[in-house]
């Protein structure tokens, strides 16, 4: 079962679908699943076996807000970039137009995303560090566009912020 409580039962409704989506863009959930997969298909029974953030995780404080706000402040952000993102918006009770597509923000939503979801499942920072060095290519990528691995700085400096309580600073490096 999907996003089930306590109980057993599963949460419903829109909010289980994007926290599901943004749970599963996480780069940990990713790697999680590349542990899990030992072909190129990810059968049903590997998804009903993969470590889902519950839902009653979300309610977790980091500064004044708790995960799930920031999860649906960043991802209507990353999402809604255009007119067809309306019904998204819509379900997560956003009433403004969409936003402008901004790499360089995008980038840092998506990195504190990322260290959020390292946080929420338990991951040190030496944790997370090996982590985000199994990803090859996005490294290879980031050096070639920035000199250093950007995504990995990016990502564990946001785990600091985070732990320290603060959801608005944008990491300087």
């Amino acid at each position: 079962m999907l996003l089930a409580d306590e109980a057993g039962s599963t949460a419903a409704g829109a909010d289980a679908l994007w926290l599901l989506a943004a749970n599963f863009n996480s780069l940990v959930f990713d790697f999680v699943a590349r542990q899990k997969v030992q072909g190129q298909h990810l059968n049903w029974f590997i998804v009903e076996q993969l470590p889902v953030i519950p839902a009653e995780d979300y309610a977790r404080r980091f500064g004044d807000q708790t995960a799930l706000e920031v999860v649906r402040d960043h991802l209507l952000r990353l999402a809604y970039t255009s007119h067809d993102m309306e019904p998204l918006a819509r379900d997560l009770s956003c009433e403004r137009p969409p936003l402008s597509w901004d790499q360089e923000e995008r980038r840092h939503l998506r990195a504190r995303l990322d260290a959020l979801y390292f946080l929420l499942y338990g991951l040190s920072r030496e944790d997370a560090e090996y982590v985000l060095g199994t990803f090859p290519i996005v490294q290879r990528q980031d050096e070639v566009l920035f000199g250093s691995y950007r995504t990995s700085d990016l990502v564990l400096a946001y785990m600091n912020a985070l732990t320290a309580g603060d959801v608005d600073t944008t990491v300087a490096l």
